[in-house]
């Protein structure tokens, strides 16, 4: 072997670095040794391992874009031409897709289940396939609860959002398992906003109290 490939591999090994790139500089290295061993959709001389996993992550953010159109066969042969051999840090999304195919049933089930109430089961389906950066902002923005006004008293709608995390917990643990921080934390909210919901009607009933009897008062006076 001439000095020119070794030159090569340690000028590209040497710049990489080893706790962020782990797996790019093993399948370099195993390049190195053994250049002939791999026989793949992308070949490795043409393709370098960035634009490879670029393409990965593309096919990947596709699928999650029309996921739920497809039907669960064309979702599985997407995710079969999907190449993550060298790319372990995506093995969680595509094992998290092929997860909720073999569930597909279940979601049909919930589905019914949430009729009239489909902006939950349309949040659910949306963070179940969601990358973890994605869904922990889906999760926080989905809680944000508008301010109260003199005039606006219905803050949540009456206990209906900590149902539905009930029905999913106790009906569908198979569902509950792929997004029960989310689902917990919808019920500890809705719980929370109800008594913040009661008492602000409260408060408002006793200040309306308050005012008739100022106006009587007055009324009272005056005479």
């Amino acid at each position: 072997m001439s000095d020119s490939p070794k030159q090569e591999y340690l000028s590209q090994v040497l710049q990489m670095n080893p706790l962020e790139q782990p797996a790019e500089i093993l399948t370099r290295r195993k390049q190195f040794l053994q250049p002939q061993s791999e026989n793949r959709q992308f070949d490795t001389m043409n393709s370098s391992y960035e634009e490879r996993r670029r393409h990965a992550l593309e096919l990947i953010n596709d699928l999650r874009k029309h996921f739920w159109s497809f039907k669960t066969s064309v979702i599985e042969q997407r995710l079969n031409e999907i190449d993550i051999a060298d790319f372990p840090e995506l093995t969680f999304a595509t094992g998290r897709f092929r997860k909720i195919v073999n569930l597909h049933e279940s979601f049909t089930r919930l589905q019914h289940r949430c009729e009239g109430h489909e902006t939950f089961y349309e949040q659910f389906c949306t963070l179940v396939i969601s990358s973890p950066a994605e869904a922990e902002r889906l999760r926080s923005t989905s809680h944000i609860q508008p301010e109260a006004t003199m005039f606006d008293v219905e803050l949540v709608r009456p206990e209906e959002e900590q149902k539905l995390a009930r029905i999913v917990q106790q009906e569908f643990p198979e569902l509950y398992a792929l997004e029960k921080d989310w689902l917990n934390q919808l019920a500890a909210t809705s719980k929370k906003s109800n008594a913040i919901a009661l008492m602000v009607k409260t408060l408002y009933t006793l200040i309306a109290i308050a005012a008739g009897i100022s106006v009587l008062l007055l009324l009272y006076l005056c005479l």
